[in-house]
Protein backbone atom coordinates (compact mmCIF):
# COMPACT_ATOMS: atom_id res chain seq x y z
CA UNK A 1 0.00 0.00 0.00
CA UNK A 2 2.93 2.11 0.79
CA UNK A 3 4.19 1.70 -2.62
CA UNK A 4 1.34 2.36 -4.46
CA UNK A 5 0.70 5.89 -2.50
CA UNK A 6 4.51 6.76 -3.10
CA UNK A 7 3.89 5.66 -6.53
CA UNK A 8 1.25 8.16 -7.13
CA UNK A 9 2.81 10.85 -5.52
CA UNK A 10 5.63 10.76 -7.36
CA UNK A 11 3.23 10.75 -10.64
CA UNK A 12 1.69 13.84 -9.61
CA UNK A 13 4.97 15.73 -8.69
CA UNK A 14 6.92 15.03 -11.82
CA UNK A 15 3.67 15.64 -14.10
CA UNK A 16 3.26 19.44 -12.46
CA UNK A 17 7.17 19.46 -13.11
CA UNK A 18 6.41 18.83 -16.71
CA UNK A 19 3.56 21.30 -17.09
CA UNK A 20 5.97 24.50 -15.82
CA UNK A 21 8.54 24.30 -18.64
CA UNK A 22 5.84 23.54 -21.41
CA UNK A 23 3.84 26.71 -19.67
CA UNK A 24 7.02 28.79 -19.71
CA UNK A 25 7.27 27.86 -23.60
CA UNK A 26 4.05 29.86 -24.33
CA UNK A 27 5.21 33.17 -23.39
CA UNK A 28 6.68 35.68 -25.18
CA UNK A 29 10.60 35.83 -24.65
CA UNK A 30 10.74 40.04 -26.01
CA UNK A 31 8.24 41.09 -22.51
CA UNK A 32 8.37 40.37 -19.13
CA UNK A 33 6.03 38.23 -16.80
CA UNK A 34 2.49 39.45 -16.84
CA UNK A 35 -1.05 37.81 -15.58
CA UNK A 36 -0.77 36.44 -18.56
CA UNK A 37 2.50 34.65 -18.45
CA UNK A 38 1.20 32.96 -15.02
CA UNK A 39 -2.46 31.83 -16.39
CA UNK A 40 -0.42 30.14 -18.96
CA UNK A 41 1.32 27.90 -16.60
CA UNK A 42 -2.07 27.51 -14.20
CA UNK A 43 -3.35 26.24 -17.43
CA UNK A 44 -0.83 23.21 -18.20
CA UNK A 45 -0.82 22.66 -14.79
CA UNK A 46 -4.77 22.37 -14.27
CA UNK A 47 -4.80 19.85 -17.66
CA UNK A 48 -2.23 18.07 -16.17
CA UNK A 49 -3.82 17.67 -12.85
CA UNK A 50 -7.06 16.38 -14.75
CA UNK A 51 -5.15 13.96 -16.62
CA UNK A 52 -4.23 12.74 -13.20
CA UNK A 53 -7.43 12.44 -11.48
CA UNK A 54 -8.94 10.77 -14.70
CA UNK A 55 -6.11 8.38 -14.24
CA UNK A 56 -6.59 7.64 -10.90
CA UNK A 57 -10.60 7.58 -11.11
CA UNK A 58 -10.23 4.87 -13.87
CA UNK A 59 -7.22 2.90 -11.64
CA UNK A 60 -9.55 2.64 -9.06
CA UNK A 61 -12.35 1.01 -11.24
CA UNK A 62 -10.18 -1.77 -12.04
CA UNK A 63 -8.86 -2.05 -8.44
CA UNK A 64 -12.21 -2.70 -6.93
CA UNK A 65 -12.90 -5.21 -9.69
CA UNK A 66 -9.95 -6.83 -8.47
CA UNK A 67 -11.45 -6.39 -4.69
CA UNK A 68 -8.24 -3.95 -3.80
CA UNK A 69 -10.29 -1.71 -1.43
CA UNK A 70 -7.46 0.19 0.72
CA UNK A 71 -6.13 1.08 -2.81
CA UNK A 72 -9.22 1.83 -4.56
CA UNK A 73 -10.01 4.27 -1.25
CA UNK A 74 -6.73 5.76 -1.41
CA UNK A 75 -7.14 6.67 -5.35
CA UNK A 76 -10.45 7.93 -5.15
CA UNK A 77 -9.61 9.88 -1.90
CA UNK A 78 -6.70 10.95 -3.87
CA UNK A 79 -9.02 12.40 -7.04
CA UNK A 80 -11.04 14.00 -5.07
CA UNK A 81 -9.06 15.68 -2.27
CA UNK A 82 -7.11 17.81 -5.32
CA UNK A 83 -9.63 19.95 -6.70
CA UNK A 84 -11.13 20.48 -2.91
CA UNK A 85 -7.68 21.39 -2.05
CA UNK A 86 -7.84 23.94 -5.48
CA UNK A 87 -11.17 25.28 -4.13
CA UNK A 88 -9.80 26.51 -0.89
CA UNK A 89 -6.85 27.74 -1.95
CA UNK A 90 -8.76 30.10 -4.45
CA UNK A 91 -11.36 30.85 -1.96
CA UNK A 92 -8.59 32.08 0.68
CA UNK A 93 -7.33 33.88 -2.37
CA UNK A 94 -10.51 35.85 -3.05
CA UNK A 95 -10.44 36.50 0.98
CA UNK A 96 -7.40 38.79 0.69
Amino acid sequence: MTKHVLIRIVALIILLFMAIPIGLSQLDPNRRCGTADSLAIIFYMGIFLLLWIIYLIVESVFLYRKNQIPKFRFNIIAALIIPLFILISFLFNLLD
